[in-house]
């Protein structure tokens, strides 16, 4: 009897310890929904975390998108063991050896050819009003007499070629060139531009890129603009993606039984270790009502 005197309490103490650590554990998730017995609410129904989900999903949200990921978290963490050298490394390879062609990536899209259509229209555009405001006698004087050459030293050719004759030639040419392309310039530039692309888009990728650089001055652009993108449009992309809104989605989202599983498969060690302390404890405590 002595002995159980001793035991029993303790046994008792730690009992009650590890199942009300345990008890506490589990009301964390559960119930997962509200429990109602007709018109009354049975306390601590849903579980906590379901009963707070919304706000534990902005609060998530909130920590991740402000605190966890924003521009200087991502720029250490690509810095970190040369993450942005390797990155830039396997892109610039893949584009110095792909046998895709750029019109690939676009097979699929049904606004392809409007869009092409539109580049070539803007661009031609753009072409013909420069190409418009060019001064174009001075570039047919100079080709005139480039080709005349030798014959404007001959005097039966001066006489009949006058500097003002020629001029006047000159002029007339540049006159007629100009008023050509004022009427079928845009339209000759857009097709010279459409060929051009339709050429390009059905040519290797790799073959474009190998014509203009080497894989070194591949990689080193690429640096470059990656680099460029973070600086100038970084926090704006961050922002356009809203990662507080993201993550606070797929919070709230979440089923509890996933999240029970997630929490348990991260901390199941130190959830179990708080329930073995309330045992621990529990038993200290029948250790002193026996002194009591």
């Amino acid at each position: 009897m002595e002995v159980l005197r001793v035991i029993l309490p303790i046994v008792v103490g730690a009992t009650i310890g590890y199942f009300t650590n345990f008890l506490a554990i589990k009301m964390l998730f559960r119930p997962q929904k509200e429990v109602r017995i007709g018109k009354w609410r049975v306390p601590f129904t849903p579980g906590i975390i379901p009963k707070n989900q919304p706000r534990l999903a902005a609060a998530i949200g909130n920590a991740v998108g402000s605190h966890l990921i924003n521009m200087d978290s991502i720029k250490e963490s690509f810095q970190k063991n040369g993450t942005k050298e390797k990155l830039v490394k396997k892109v610039a390879t893949s584009l110095y050896e792909s046998e895709a062609c750029i019109g690939d990536f676009f097979s699929t899209d049904e606004n392809h050819g409007e869009l092409i259509e539109r580049f070539c229209t803007v661009m031609a555009g753009a072409v013909t009003e420069k190409v418009q405001q060019m001064e174009f006698k001075p570039i047919i004087s100079q080709i005139g007499k480039e080709t005349l050459g030798d014959l404007l030293n001959h005097k039966m050719v001066t006489m009949l070629l006058t500097e003002e004759r020629q001029d006047a030639i000159y002029e007339r040419i540049a006159q007629a060139l100009q008023k050509y392309i004022d009427e079928n310039g845009e339209e000759m530039i857009k097709a010279a531009i459409m060929t051009n692309v339709q050429e390009l888009e059905n040519k290797p990728i790799k073959e474009i890129v190998q014509a203009g650089t080497s894989q070194e001055g591949l990689e080193h652009l690429a640096t470059s603009l990656v680099d460029r993108v973070a600086e100038r449009y970084g926090e704006a992309m961050l922002q356009a993606v809203d990662v507080c809104s993201v993550v606070r989605e797929r919070v709230e989202s979440m089923e509890t039984s996933e999240m029970e599983r997630l929490t348990l498969s991260v901390c199941n060690k130190e959830l179990q270790a708080v329930i073995n302390l309330g045992a621990l404890i529990g038993a200290v405590i029948g250790v002193i009502n026996i002194f009591i």
